[in-house]
């Protein structure tokens, strides 16, 4: 597969980079290449040292595309708060290796242990999507650089952490601020799930001003979602801002996937919720019993920053996964983008009938043949 790096314009009109993964052709007496990628540390410094962060990868920088007489879907990847989406090349590699155009913005935001950007970055990432799906169709104009690549009717977005809320948010999620502050509310003061009340409950009018509305609505707030996205998989994705009537507005087939013992977005306000609250036909859920946060991450032997960062125990160390799952991560969400954005009807057989018998994985669906 192929890798270039293209920029366009953000929020506040700042530079947003995309990273670009697409189908591409080898010569068979070429050697398999390596790419390091790099990417900006938005973890302050204290945190994870160093300007940048690195991993390692598989595609090469600036490949031709192999060509086909049908265009490639897209798949737009959102990556988790402050990180980046080269730290899940396994993930976006594998998906231009079976035939998709992966664009990632790499998200303007910071991590300094207060997340005081946290609520920004609610409003900010569902504009980057429509910003990157708009890229997508001016790089598929003729003369352009990927000119009549794409399939930009068959958008799905998928996401990881708060890459997940942002999937869900593209997908026409709303927020419900009654339901979230009710959710908060029930927690003590030393309950550590405050973390994800905290740096936002105070900043709804802020929010509502980052979002142009000329006041904080009394109900559902208007959707900040994106017509375009046809499908979503969320990975440990953050649900609890939209609360079971916002997640009843995404219609869209979606995938939940996520670890019960997930401290970065828990179950149960995460993957669970998601699963139970949209209004979609087709949705399914993959459950990984006993499983933290950051299992669909690269591992951390090809993440070396990762070794001096003070969360480097919460990046690498798994309580039920020693390895990281994603060769099961890879055969549900391919599986997924295939039936939704593809119209594989093979693949919806293999979503909807028998599953194979997995150690610490659990999945439910209501697809059928």
């Amino acid at each position: 597969m192929g890798y270039r790096v293209f920029t366009s314009v953000g929020t506040d009109h700042e530079a947003l980079t995309l990273r670009a993964w697409y189908p591409a052709s080898q010569p068979d007496d070429e050697p398999v290449k390596t790419i390091t990628y790099t990417a900006p540390n938005k973890f302050d410094r204290q945190i994870t040292p160093g300007k940048d962060i690195t991993a390692a990868g598989g595609a090469i920088l600036d490949a031709q595309p192999e060509r086909t007489s049908d265009p490639y879907p897209l798949v737009v990847f959102s990556h988790g708060y402050a990180l980046s989406p080269v730290v899940y090349s396994t993930l976006v590699e594998h998906y231009a290796s079976q035939g998709y155009v992966v664009l990632a913005p790499e998200h303007d935001e910071r991590f300094d242990g207060s997340l005081t950007g946290f609520w920004k970055a609610l409003i900010d990432r569902p504009d980057d999507v429509h910003r990157t799906i708009d890229l997508a169709e001016r790089l598929n104009e003729p003369g352009a650089s990927f000119a009549g690549l794409l399939d930009v009717d068959h958008v799905a977005v998928v996401g990881h952490s708060y890459g997940g809320y942002t999937a869900l948010a593209a997908a026409g999620a709303r927020f419900d601020f009654t339901a979230y502050e009710r959710r908060c509310a029930t927690l003590g003061a030393d309950d550590p799930r405050t973390f994800f009340c905290d740096p936002v409950l105070p900043r709804e009018s802020d929010m509502a001003t980052r979002a142009g509305l000329p006041a904080v609505p009394s109900g559902l707030w208007p959707s900040l979602g994106d017509t375009r996205v046809k499908a979503v998989i969320s990975m440990a994705g953050d649900a609890y801002p939209f609360g079971r009537r916002g997640l009843a507005e995404v219609t869209v087939p979606v995938m939940a996937l996520g670890g019960t013992v997930d401290d970065g977005t828990p179950y149960a306000w995460g993957a669970g919720l998601t699963y139970e609250g949209v209004g979609s036909t087709d949705k399914a859920l993959v459950t990984f019993p006993g499983a933290g946060h950051m299992i669909f991450l690269d591992p951390c032997k090809d993440l070396p920053w990762t070794r001096k960062s003070a969360y480097h125990e919460g990046f690498c160390t798994d309580a039920v996964w020693s390895a990281r799952p994603l060769d099961v991560v890879m055969h549900y969400t391919t599986a997924f983008l295939r039936e939704t954005v593809s119209a594989d009807t093979e693949a919806r057989n293999v979503l909807a009938g028998p599953q194979p018998r997995l150690d610490d994985v659990e999945y439910q669906t209501t697809i059928r043949p």
